[in-house]
């Protein structure tokens, strides 16, 4: 089941983001979908990490429930079915009820339980429960929280920073294939397949180009058009001094923050 289109208007219009944008995030995280059909029930989507159980456990469970339980993200662990995905939180649940739904990402947009306290929540179950209120109102709501809490993530949502919104909604590590999932997903929404320009290339250490040299002229250092050390800690201290996130990535917000 999908979020219907006032769903994603009404966050966009409280974000203040374009509404393709938010379609992106939940195409990204969960396909669009808000409820699974399980046993001829409706169940919120979900996925266990057993390295957040783990680290929630202090590791208690590592040796009796190595499925379950590990210090290291192992997609090995992951569930191949929306059954077993629900199967793993619900073994959890019987170990440990709080870490079992902290450890678990929740809804259309994958929201981490562990951040109920931060988006405002009463509780860890109240925040579960939400997911389930209201048709998908629940889902919708705590993915405006989430970005509502960080105003560096809703700018670069609002501009379309996908790195950034890499970095920031789900934890980077992933070497930009997020951010071009997501890219790719904003433009489909936005009717940009096709005719429409590309937008310059996302730099990081180890390009080479002359839009690399034109990044080094803006940096002031030396414009041999070969992003090396020098130019990435550059980069770097740019970022650490506009309050970006400093991961020596330059997209939109780093290119916007440089006047290119």
């Amino acid at each position: 089941m999908p979020f219907e289109a006032a769903d994603y208007q009404r966050a966009a219009a409280h974000l203040r983001v374009p509404v393709p944008h938010v379609m992106a995030m939940s195409a990204v995280e969960s396909s669009g979908e808000t409820f699974w059909v399980l046993d001829g029930r409706l169940a919120v989507p979900v996925r266990f990490e057993a390295h957040w159980f783990g680290k929630l456990t202090d590791y208690r469970f590592n040796a009796s429930h190595p499925d379950l339980s590990c210090r290291a993200w192992n997609p090995d662990l992951a569930a191949r079915t929306k059954a077993g995905a629900w199967d793993q939180v619900r073994r959890a649940h019987e170990l440990d009820q709080v870490a079992a739904y902290a450890a678990t990402s929740w809804g259309g947009f994958q929201v981490m339980g562990y951040h109920w306290k931060r988006l405002g929540y009463s509780g860890i179950d109240v925040f579960v429960a939400s997911m389930s209120a209201n048709g998908d109102d629940g889902q919708m709501d705590a993915f405006t929280r989430y970005v509502d809490a960080d105003d560096t993530l809703q700018e670069a949502l609002r501009i379309g920073d996908w790195e950034t919104v890499e970095t920031l909604y789900n934890g980077g590590g992933y070497g930009g294939a997020y951010a071009v999932k997501l890219r790719a997903a904003a433009a489909l929404y936005a009717g940009g397949v096709g005719d429409a320009a590309p937008p310059p290339r996302v730099l990081r250490a180890g390009d080479r180009g002359a839009d690399v040299a034109a990044l080094q002229t803006a940096l002031g250092v030396l414009a041999d058009g070969d992003f090396g050390p020098v130019t990435l800690a550059a980069v770097r201290r740019l970022q650490g001094a506009r309050g970006l996130v400093v991961d020596g990535i330059v997209g939109v917000m780093t290119r916007q923050a440089l006047g290119l």
